[in-house]
């Protein structure tokens, strides 16, 4: 059981959704083998990911998250460590069977990305926020390219960035107790959690001005920015305004979670495409 919690499940769950999310929407032209092969790739390496960035973080959870699997001493890092190994190799041979050169490119530029991530540059200012918002982000796109599918996604795969960079920087103001005794060099330990908000208020910013570059070139309909503006954009916006009035890990915490959530409403918005 260990060895599946380590994985992260739910989350790997959701990046099979997102492979097939991306594969799929608005398309009626499904070729499925690739797509089932896709997805069981890019799920595997996801899931590599995070032993591998459990493995490494090993120290920094012992303070931030003692729950954990190797905190807790479930299982040993050095077993972490080479399951994590397994699993990247796995994902990387089943991208072949999808038979597209973008989908096998991503899963080796991803595994090496996210190896690099866990080793040298999560704890590094706003470059480690981009990596992971960069991720999220290749989950839609790797569904699209095995079914020849970026026409209809490029849109959700730009919400995807954004919205995971916003959810970044708010984890990098929770986490900045232990990041701070382990002398990480997070936005939230050089300019402070104020001003890590704020960039984070930036980047939604942009979103907001996205969706509205969306309706004014007709890329969405007018019910569509309706829901978007009141399912998306208006608690996003609450979020910031409960996060400058309330910095503590709790609030952080709870505000990160309502970001994830916030993106598959999101998801499902767009893909109804009212």
């Amino acid at each position: 059981m260990s060895f599946l919690k380590i994985t992260r499940p739910l989350n790997c769950l959701f990046v099979a959704i997102t492979i097939v999310f991306g594969a799929v929407i608005g398309t009626e032209n499904i070729d499925l083998l690739p797509i089932i092969f896709a997805t069981i790739s890019a799920t595997l390496i996801a899931a590599a990911g995070y032993v591998i960035n459990d493995y490494f973080d090993f120290a920094i959870d012992k303070i931030n998250r003692p729950n954990r699997v190797l905190p807790a001493g479930k299982i040993t890092p050095k077993s972490a460590y080479i399951y994590s190994i397994t699993l990247f190799t796995f994902g990387i041979f089943f991208s072949f069977f999808t038979n597209n050169i973008y989908c096998i490119f991503l899963a080796f530029i991803n595994a090496i990305i996210l190896f690099l991530y866990a080793k040298y540059f999560k704890l590094t200012p706003f470059f480690g926020n981009l990596i992971v918002a960069y991720i999220a982000t290749s989950t839609f796109l790797y569904g699209a390219f095995s079914n020849a599918n970026l026409v209809n996604i490029w849109m959700i795969a730009t919400f995807a960035f954004l919205l995971t960079l916003i959810r970044e920087l708010i984890k990098d103001c929770e986490d900045i107790e232990g990041d701070a005794k382990l002398k990480a060099k997070t936005l939230a330990l050089i300019f402070g959690i104020k001003k890590t908000i704020q960039i984070a208020f930036i980047v939604a910013t942009i979103m907001i001005l996205f969706v509205l570059f969306l309706w004014w070139q007709a890329y969405i309909s007018n019910s569509t920015i309706i829901l978007l503006n009141a399912f998306v954009i208006l608690p996003t916006l609450l979020f910031f305004a409960s996060l400058k009035q309330n910095f503590e890990k709790n609030n952080l915490a709870r505000i990160s979670k309502f970001v994830k959530i916030d993106m598959l409403i999101l998801l499902i918005i767009l893909g109804l495409k009212i």
